[in-house]
């Protein structure tokens, strides 16, 4: 059962999960991020080894950051297992990019793995190129 009230998130408002230097950096990105892509669906900076949201922007509730931070954190930690044990070739993962049918999802590490910033937006607003530009550039700080 579903309780509204449980899962009412503030949309539209960068929303920081906690108060160290690593919440105000992580702030400082999504900041930055929405400055340069106002029509941005979410975004998010999530430690990889507890799942936890660091900070966060959403536009809509069916894009809840902290249920999209644990199936991705899970997905990330799955990839550097294949990339150690060499079943994936190649170096190290720099970015991962998702199509969906109308929405773009691109998931950047950060802080050698142990963090990563996510971004989704539509495919009608921009293209992967520019967003993937724009997480590379502004993530820059949190390396």
């Amino acid at each position: 059962m579903q309780f509204p009230f449980l899962n009412r998130l503030s949309l539209r408002k960068v929303t920081v999960g906690t108060s160290n230097e690593a919440g105000q950096q992580a702030r400082i990105v999504l900041d930055q991020l929405l400055e340069e892509l106002p029509d941005l669906l979410m975004s998010c900076v999530v430690e990889v080894p507890s799942g936890r949201v660091v900070a966060s922007y959403t536009t809509t509730a069916a894009l809840n950051p902290n249920q999209i931070s644990l199936r991705y954190a899970k997905l990330l930690r799955a990839t550097d297992i294949a990339l150690a044990a060499r079943h994936i070739p190649g170096g190290p993962l720099t970015e991962m990019a998702l199509l969906l049918d109308e929405q773009l999802h691109l998931i950047k590490p950060v802080q050698n793995g142990q963090s990563y910033c996510f971004l989704a937006v539509r495919l009608a607003d921009t293209n992967l190129a520019m967003a993937a530009e724009l997480l590379r550039r502004l993530t820059a700080p949190l390396a």
